[in-house]
Order: C-alpha cells, then structure tokens, then sequence
C-alpha cells in the first residue's frame, strides 16, 4: 500500500486532516517512535501527518506564570533551555537521561508523551511538575492535567480527530527543589524505576516541607503520582524514618510488572530506594540553597 505523506503548516490544517482520516492517519513528530511500529508493521495507517511545518508547536516560552512548551519541543530543547532549567530544572533533568544523544535531538516532548510507554523519563518529572496538557480537535480545546492523560500501556486520552499541541507547567514556589532519579540496565535504556520529586520547604522548621510531590514511572500500567505517600509525608519533619516510611509507602502503590529486566519485586525495592534517595537529595538542594550556596 502507498502511503500518504500529508504535510500541513498549521494547526488547523492538521485538525482537518485528523478529522478527515480519523484513526486511519497519524501525527508523526521526531519519528523515533512511530517508525519502529511501521518497521515491524505493528501499525499500518493510511496517511501520516508530518508536524515539522507547524511552526506553533515548536514554541517554548513563559507566558505569566507559566512554562509552554509545544508538541514538537526535542527533548534536546528540554535539557538545554534556559527557560527550562530556571522554570522546571526537573524536567531538564530528565530529558538529559533520555535515550541516546540522535534520540533527543529528534524525539519530541508530544511524542514521548503520546506512545506512553513504560518507562519513559519525561512523564514523571511532567507530573511532579503538575503539568496540564493542551489537546484540540475541530470541535475545539481541552485543558487535560498530565495526571488524566494516560490511560494504559501505550494509550492516552488524544483521540483519533485530536492533537496534543502544547504542555504547560505552573510556576513552581521560589524555594522549590527537585531531582529525577532512574535506574536502568544502561544510562541509554528505559527506566526500570524512574522516580521525580518535588519539594517545597516549610521555611519555619527545620527539614519540615509544605508541600512535597512524588512521581513514578516504569512501575505500573502509566506514570502516575504517590498519592499516599505524598500525604504521609507533606507537613511533617523529614526525618530519616518519614523519609523510609515515604519510600515503603509509594512501593506499596506501585503495580510493577515482571518482565526480563527485572521482576516485581525487584522493581518496589528500588522504588523505596530511588524514592528515599530523591528525597534527601532534594531536602539537601533545599539547605543550599537557603543557606546562599550554590
């Protein structure tokens, strides 16, 4: 069959090609991702959209107080932009451990978010971060929190006459840390465990948090936030038993899989690893930085 290579240079353009097709066409973005569907012939739509036009989702800027990244932002752009590691220092961190160094200049940030698969970097750190994605069709736009928008192993809420265009993430409290942790058969792999964690200190007592987020990948059917142990743990003094307590805590709400590269069981020890680790990393950032060092 030939295929059709439609090449729109907007986004209303891409929406009538969506609503013209419907599941029979696919956006295709960086390509590190559909084309290996195509190759093994998982997949065999129509028509592919190509987005490299669409200038519109191909900006990152701040808009008040918030981040905007488009769809089509490389997770290259993500690691390196200023605005990125002022605004989301997190989520540049994540980006940084994505793939190979060819996988990040041409993935996207819409891509890695629409094939949804296990252990990508880029969604933990993109809930921790309370992002809201912005996803249109011809009928309009809807505002969808990152914490709705995935549905299953390779499935989100983006239907078939939709397009994911942009990501927007809040501005985080001026005494907020953070840091990604991932553990992985090689730094190029999928995470086994990947774990983002945000902390806002309490700022009247010592190693006490206001408000504290937990983000995990790779260890259920989709990405999603410790709610538990969030609870457990915000407001109280950060000892090294609540730290411990957090990590058994967000393990226990994990439904970690087996598989090749490690077992379930594996999987929740390192989450009470990677979870405490990033918590103390993050309470450490946090003393630094009140204490002017860099």
């Amino acid at each position: 069959m030939d295929r059709k290579l439609i090449r729109p240079g907007s986004i209303e353009d891409v929406l009538s090609e969506r609503e013209k097709y419907g599941k029979d066409a696919l956006p295709i973005a960086g390509g590190q991702s559909l084309l290996v569907l195509l190759r093994n012939k998982l997949i065999d739509p129509i028509a592919l959209i190509d987005l490299e036009n669409v200038r519109e989702l191909h900006r990152l800027e701040t808009e008040a107080d918030t981040l905007s990244i488009g769809a089509m932002t490389t997770i290259h752009a993500l690691s390196s932009s200023p605005d990125v590691r002022r605004a989301a220092p997190v989520l540049g961190q994540a980006a940084s451990k994505v793939g190979s160094t060819a996988i990040r200049n041409l993935g996207t940030i819409g891509g890695n978010l629409c094939h949804n698969e296990l252990g990508a970097d880029l969604p933990p750190a993109l809930l921790a971060l309370n992002g809201v994605a912005e996803v249109r069709s011809k009928k309009g736009a809807r505002k969808v929190p990152l914490g709705q928008f995935f549905r299953g192993y390779f499935e989100t809420v983006v239907g078939p006459e939709e397009l994911l265009c942009r990501v927007d993430l809040p501005k985080l409290p001026a005494n907020a840390s953070g840091i990604y942790l991932k553990h992985a058969i090689s730094s190029e792999d999928l995470a086994i465990v990947g774990v983002a964690v945000i902390l806002v200190p309490d700022g009247k007592k010592p190693r006490s948090v206001r408000d504290i987020r937990i983000a995990l990948g790779g260890v259920a059917p989709v990405p999603f936030r410790a709610a538990k142990a969030e609870s457990a743990i915000g407001g109280a003094a950060l000892s090294a038993e609540a730290i411990r307590e957090a990590g058994e805590i967000a393990a226990s709400e994990a439904e970690p899989m087996t598989d090749p590269h490690g077992s379930a069981e594996y999987r929740r020890k390192m989450i009470k690893v990677l979870v405490r680790r990033a918590i103390t990393t993050a309470i450490e950032q946090a003393e630094r930085s009140s204490n002017g060092q860099a």
